[in-house]
């Protein structure tokens, strides 16, 4: 076996801490920019989502977007949240309602998200069916699912849009053995 005299050594070290130096700026300088008020755009999104910017959050699985110069209500796939009161209407909250709106507003409200659209694109009440992401630090993160593991949200199979079930299930099963939110409370 052949041991390396220390100057030997120390040289290949030098460079291969220069070679992982460029390396590294090189990355940094070609990254993308993000949007005003951010400077990395996040981790790749799903193909064909559409970017909207969330006006309104109506309760924990449906919000208002402004997308391509149109106002459109959206109710997100996979999930259902406890209803909030419709004093108009006669009814009352349901255990967990007004947490589930609290935690959606939390992650989307006035924030620029993106839609992913599963099978279906609208339900019977004309409501856009989407997945939504949001940008979290240097990622996209699944507004759904993140509802659904802090127990705001149940996970619910709406067929044919079952792309994201498995991931949602899981988050749900975590949520109840972690006695989570609605899972604790109601």
């Amino acid at each position: 076996m052949t041991t390396l005299r220390p100057e030997r050594l120390l040289a290949i070290i030098i460079v291969l801490g220069i070679t992982a130096a460029f390396v590294a700026g090189v990355v940094w300088l070609q990254a993308p920019t993000g949007s005003v008020g951010s400077s990395l755009e996040p981790a790749a999104l799903p193909p064909d989502t559409e970017r909207a910017m969330v006006v309104h959050v109506s309760d924990g699985d449906t919000v208002l977007v402004e997308m391509n110069g149109s106002t459109e209500r959206v109710r997100y796939i996979g999930l259902d949240a406890p209803e909030i009161a419709h004093p108009e209407e006669g009814t009352e909250a349901e255990c967990g309602g007004d947490q589930a709106r609290d935690a959606n507003a939390e992650l989307v409200a006035g924030r620029e998200v993106a839609l992913e659209r599963d099978v279906s694109d609208r339900d019977r009440f004309g409501r856009l069916l989407r997945h939504v992401w949001v940008a979290d630090s240097s990622d996209w993160l699944l507004v759904g699912e993140r509802l659904i593991e802090s127990g705001a949200v149940e996970a619910r199979t709406y067929r044919p849009d079952i792309s994201r079930d498995a991931e949602f299930d899981a988050g749900e099963r975590r949520a109840r053995e972690s006695v989570l939110g609605i899972w604790g409370s109601c």
